[in-house]
């Protein structure tokens, strides 16, 4: 790749870790203008037209690098496709069953959709729509978060985002959703511009960035080091329920600090009123720094508990199910009374399932199920409560997979696995 094409192939990607998916596009054209022997960028350009749902020129531009610089990686791009056409008649048949108001059939059509990331865009879009229309608006928000990160400029998701945003769906309190995905970016171009290798981007069924593969450089891994170093000093707590019953001595004084707690109100740190709360028990107030005490109890019931939601969401779907779960703890701890605690709940029971804690993640969706029956995520608790216990209590197991397929016998979630554990 010439130093042009590079620039202009460096400047693709850092256009589509901004959500500017079609700029990206355009200085992919720019780069082949240099000519057609990039099968970086050749994939590159076809992995983008594949997620605007643009099937028939991606799979053409794959041939185009398969035929002339015989690039195995969009041979199988090319074979995998093979199964989105059965996708998009998929795709068109959630769409009817939408705007026939037929919401709940749409949704579990939109979600088999999602199976890939062809039409990630629309798909997406398409599901925080339903989910609006359900009334579950958080998790309207996580799929509408995962349209713009790919295209900012996204009608329809841009139109979602601001109604969800009026009702009070989007905290002051924001980070970036495209740190992580510029990191793994930087791995990439640090491995294509220093290495000159060839980096294997696997894309089906997976976000485009969380599957770039490549041989890891002694940069990479200090730099992953060092980022883990971070994350490490950055863990302020333990999560709430398991230093429960610990001694004083142990975590810490149980002295307010006045002051200090002042300051974090001021300055919304949430963290440090967590901790500053976390080991001081109201009775142990003195007078004179109640108002102070339930000033901060109040900032962290309202604005706190929808800043350690978000953040922990975001964890969640980066699959960084630790610091997933440490940010669920902190807003379990407050969110008594609150409209988010179901979700709060079930994605805290979903970091233990995917943490590997399945006492607790079975603990944690049990009394989710007996405190909501018909709850936004039933389906799902029950679901993995019926895979959960499958070893380790097999009636168990099938009571749970037997309530799934009477209760919701047309539920996405009954499929082979389900059917098998309930015949058992």
């Amino acid at each position: 790749m010439d130093k042009r094409a590079k620039k202009a192939y460096e400047k693709a990607m850092n256009y589509y870790e901004k959500g500017k998916i079609n700029k990206a596009l355009e200085l992919c054209e720019e780069a082949l203008s240099e000519g057609l022997d990039n099968p970086l960028v050749l994939n590159f350009k076809g992995l983008l037209l594949y997620q605007k749902g643009n099937l028939n020129e991606a799979v053409t531009v794959w041939r185009i690098n398969h035929k002339i610089n015989n690039d195995a990686i969009a041979e199988n791009y090319i074979r995998d496709s093979e199964m989105d056409e059965m996708r998009q008649d998929l795709y068109n048949e959630a769409e009817q069953a939408l705007n026939q108001l037929k919401i709940t059939k749409a949704l579990e059509l939109f979600m088999k959709c999602a199976e890939s990331d062809f039409n990630s865009i629309d798909v997406n879009t398409k599901i925080a729509l339903c989910y609006q229309k359900k009334g579950d608006f958080y998790r309207a928000k996580e799929y509408v978060d995962k349209a713009l990160m790919i295209d900012g400029d996204a009608i329809l998701a841009k139109s979602i985002y601001e109604e969800l945003k009026q009702e009070g769906n989007y905290s002051n309190y924001k980070k970036s959703s495209k740190t992580f995905l510029a990191v793994i970016i930087g791995l990439v171009l640090a491995l294509i511009i220093g290495v000159g290798g060839y980096s294997i981007i696997k894309f089906k069924n997976s976000n485009l960035t969380n599957n770039i593969l490549a041989d890891n450089t002694e940069e990479s891994q200090n730099n992953e080091q060092k980022s883990e170093e971070d994350a490490n000093n950055s863990k302020l707590v333990e999560p709430n329920d398991k230093v429960e019953g610990e001694s004083k001595a142990q975590i810490g004084s149980t002295n307010l600090d006045k002051e200090k707690l002042k300051l974090m109100i001021g300055n919304n740190d949430f963290d440090g009123i967590y901790v500053q709360l976390k080991n001081i028990k109201q009775e142990e107030i003195k007078p004179e720094d109640n108002e102070i005490y339930k000033k901060a109890i109040s900032l962290m019931k309202d604005a706190g508990i929808s800043k350690f939601y978000e953040v922990g969401l975001k964890y969640f779907n980066q699959n960084n199910y630790s610091e997933a779960k440490d940010e669920l703890d902190k807003a379990y701890t407050y969110c008594e009374g609150s409209s988010i605690k179901e979700h709060i709940w079930f994605y805290r029971a979903s970091s233990y399932a995917k943490l590997s804690d399945a006492n607790e993640a079975v603990s944690q969706f049990e009394k989710y199920y007996d405190k909501y029956p018909k709850g936004v995520y039933t389906q799902e608790a029950l679901y993995e409560l019926a895979l959960l216990t499958n070893k380790s209590d097999k009636e168990k197991s099938k009571k749970y997979a037997n309530m799934l397929i009477n209760n919701f016998p047309n539920s996405i979630y009954v499929n082979d696995n389900i059917a098998a554990i309930a015949r058992n």
